[in-house]
């Protein structure tokens, strides 16, 4: 009998700081929690402000539907967007200029080059040529950044540095962003007309 006194009292000190480690290891992890709730909390309230009174769905489909209603709107910006910077391809987004002396009589280089160039590498080739008795000027078509004609030195030079200052071309980059939204507006159609209506009620 007292054998099995000591193994009881043996074993309940054991089992006492078993308990003793397990408690140690659950205040740490509220700690843990409650600071990471501390973190969070101010997110939260930025998340669910002016929606005081609702339930749980009530707030997770308000908050559904403004995502919903930004993300229509964001690809409606990105379609404008492709479409303004399509129209600005046939703007000059290169210009190259040359002065020289085209007569040995004259100087203050008064002769130049110069080229204009598009986001389609076409444009014109500009050319003036001042001399003691007079002023001639030339003007070229450029198609994909070449010339049909021979072009002189100064000429080349002008198309050169005009094609090098034009933008890099992204048209396959754009297409892709423009039909990846395009996609997700068509899947969107169902929804767009009452989730702009909600998102809008929302905003105010």
């Amino acid at each position: 009998m007292s054998a099995l006194t000591q193994a009881l009292q043996a074993s309940s000190g054991a089992m006492a700081l078993a308990a003793i480690a397990v408690g140690v290891v659950a205040l740490v992890w509220l700690a843990s929690l409650q600071r990471r709730v501390r973190t969070v909390s101010p997110d939260i309230r930025r998340l669910v402000r002016n929606m005081e009174g609702k339930d749980v769905h009530q707030v997770v489909e308000a908050l559904l539907g403004n995502m919903e209603f930004l993300s229509t709107r964001l690809g409606r910006l990105q379609v404008a967007h492709d479409s303004l910077e399509e129209r600005l391809r046939g703007t000059v987004q290169g210009q190259g200029l040359v002065r020289y002396n085209a007569d040995g009589k004259v100087g203050g280089e008064l002769s130049f080059a110069l080229a204009l160039v598009d986001g389609e590498r076409d444009g014109i080739l500009l050319t003036c040529l001042h001399t003691l008795d007079e002023c001639r000027l030339y003007i070229r078509q450029v198609q994909q950044g070449t010339c049909v004609h021979e072009l002189t030195e100064e000429e080349a030079e002008a198309l050169a540095i005009a094609l090098k200052r034009r933008q890099p071309e992204r048209a396959e980059a754009r297409r892709t962003r423009r039909t990846r939204w395009r996609e997700r507006e068509v899947s969107q159609t169902g929804r767009d007309a009452p989730t702009a209506k909600r998102g809008d009620g929302d905003a105010e």
